[in-house]
């Protein structure tokens, strides 16, 4: 009998630290350790950009930068990029002048509450308002095509991205997303603790002990739009087949998973063919965007 109440108090020991300790686990806004205070600007890569603040319904004043292409602005596909749990805006600027030079298009950066130079403390909650924040924003920039606005989330940034495609979806708001573009990111955090403590415990552990949740699986069902997976197949954070999950449980018509042999959780992007994945597939959308205008008329 000793055992067994061992066992349970072990048990609750466990999963009350692991709820205690969520936030902390899952937001890293203070890694490296300069991300409040230091945000490198898109000038580094001589990319023309305005510096935005985009405030929130609950007054958090989220800090951005929307970069534009020099000509044809309104007429190129503009990025919302949802970024990882780590860092700031400025760490992503690589990336950003990646496929800003390769895909010609313009690109939102901004950053959750809670990091960079953004107001408040990150909660899964408070990070589902920050994207339909920035979401409203782009949607009131007459300077941007409206009809080509599309989201790319990595990681954490997945999951975010994937919630607000999904609340689109299921309000039918108009005009539609464009696409929707995910990098390694994962089906939950459940699934993702299970997977990171390897805690035999937690196969029993209801939803309601975790402090956040993400079920970023049960978020890709009503998703309409059509869905780019960017999967690094060397993923040593979150396995590879998450992504095929998602992939696999999609409802969009159009959908594809790229899979990129090398690719790991933080440096898929740098992988043989990455950009040509994500202009092919922009120019698919493309197409069936003109079809679609061509058959309604």
């Amino acid at each position: 009998m000793q055992s067994i109440n061992s066992f349970f108090t072990n048990a609750q020991q466990q999963i009350t630290s692991l709820y205690g300790f969520q936030d902390a686990l899952l937001f890293q806004p203070n890694e490296p350790d300069t991300s409040r205070t230091i945000v490198q600007t898109p000038d580094m890569f001589r990319m023309p950009y305005e510096t935005i603040t985009i405030e929130t319904p609950d007054n958090e004043k989220l800090h951005g930068f929307l970069i534009k292409q020099p000509s044809r602005t309104s007429e190129r596909e503009t990025l919302v990029f949802f970024h990882g749990n780590a860092g700031n805006i400025g760490h992503r600027l690589q990336n950003a002048h990646l496929l800003y030079r390769t895909c010609n298009i313009n690109i939102l950066l901004f950053d959750y509450r809670g990091y960079g130079k953004s107001t408040g403390m990150p909660s899964e909650s408070g990070l589902y308002t920050d994207a339909l924040a920035v979401y409203d924003y782009v949607r009131k920039r007459n300077d941007l095509n409206q009809e080509k606005i599309f989201l790319f989330g990595r990681s954490l940034g997945g999951a975010v991205a994937l919630h607000l495609a999904s609340h689109l979806a299921q309000t039918n708001v108009t005009p539609s997303l464009y696409c929707v573009i995910v990098e390694n990111t994962f089906t939950s955090i459940p699934d993702m603790a299970k997977r990171l403590f390897q805690v035999a415990v937690l196969d029993y552990v209801p939803n309601w002990c975790y402090k956040n949740l993400f079920p970023t699986l049960s978020k890709i069902r009503h998703i309409k739009a059509p869905v780019l997976f960017l999967s690094g197949a060397q993923d040593e954070l979150v396995p590879p087949q998450m992504m095929e999950k998602l992939h696999e449980e999609c409802k969009s018509s159009k959908k594809h998973l790229a899979i990129f042999p090398d690719g790991q959780h933080n440096t898929t992007w740098l992988s043989h063919d990455y950009t040509n994945q994500i202009r092919n597939f922009l120019a698919e959308c493309d197409r069936q965007s003109e079809s679609t205008a061509s058959n309604a008329n």
